[in-house]
């Protein structure tokens, strides 16, 4: 009786720690949902505000009224854009482009509005069949790209960007380079940027690549296996 009692005592000790590190790994999940969301959102978005506030400088300087009002538009368009997206981000919403877009058009129209004004010369190719996606998939790619052209604006110093987005029999894939100052891969670096990048990829079951060397660009690629890909619907 006593060793049964025991034994009992034992397991319910058991079960209890395991809930307690069950809603401490959901927590941590939680926290790491909303840092990436943050960076995917305020971080980027004023990353595009900067850029747009220093060509205002620089067309004021070259006496551009028109053209310097132009970039303080854009400025403004982008700060209310990224507010709202970090509102839906705290609701755990998908972001609004893709609450009215396809993939494919949600990326070009982002990397459309990212560069307008700005000296990168920016081009999007889609590849193959377009196939609806699992809703999480489709937000992390969009972030990705999100990630991958704030990146470009902010430190490559190009004047091109290329995104490719191939629907293949076997796998999704997504590439982005640019032609820049390049950097090291294998280097520490600061932010959440690449760490966030890696971790949308894996939670995908993908891959993330990154080629780059300095003065030669950066090309990042993003390979997600989909093993029924024929069965996931056309559109």
């Amino acid at each position: 009786m006593t060793r049964a009692l025991a034994q009992q005592a034992t397991l319910a000790i058991q079960l209890t720690l395991l809930s307690a590190q069950s809603r401490q790994s959901a927590v941590m999940a939680e926290r790491n949902r909303m840092a990436r969301d943050i960076h995917d959102t305020l971080a980027q978005g004023f990353t595009g505000v900067i850029v747009q506030l220093e060509a205002v400088e620089e067309a004021m300087s070259k006496d551009q009224a028109v053209k310097a009002s132009g970039h303080l538009d854009r400025a403004g368009e982008l700060a209310r854009e990224s507010l709202r997206e970090a509102r839906r981000s705290v609701q755990a919403l998908r972001p609004q482009a893709l609450e009215e877009k396809q993939l494919s058009e949600a990326l070009k129209d982002l990397i459309e509005k990212m560069t307008r004004g700005t000296t990168v010369h920016a081009k999007f190719t889609l590849q193959g069949k377009r196939r609806k996606l699992p809703p999480e998939w489709e937000t992390n790619l969009l972030r990705i790209g999100q990630e991958v052209l704030t990146n470009v604006l902010r430190h490559a110093r190009a004047n091109e960007f290329k995104v490719l987005l191939v629907f293949d029999s076997s796998e999704i894939r997504l590439e982005l380079r640019d032609n820049g100052c390049g950097f090291d891969p294998q280097r520490k670096h600061e932010g959440f940027g690449l760490q966030g990048m890696r971790e949308r990829a894996e939670g995908m079951g993908g891959q993330l690549t990154i080629q780059s060397a300095a003065g030669k660009g950066t090309a990042i690629s993003i390979v997600l296996p989909v093993a029924n890909a024929a069965e996931l619907e056309e559109l």
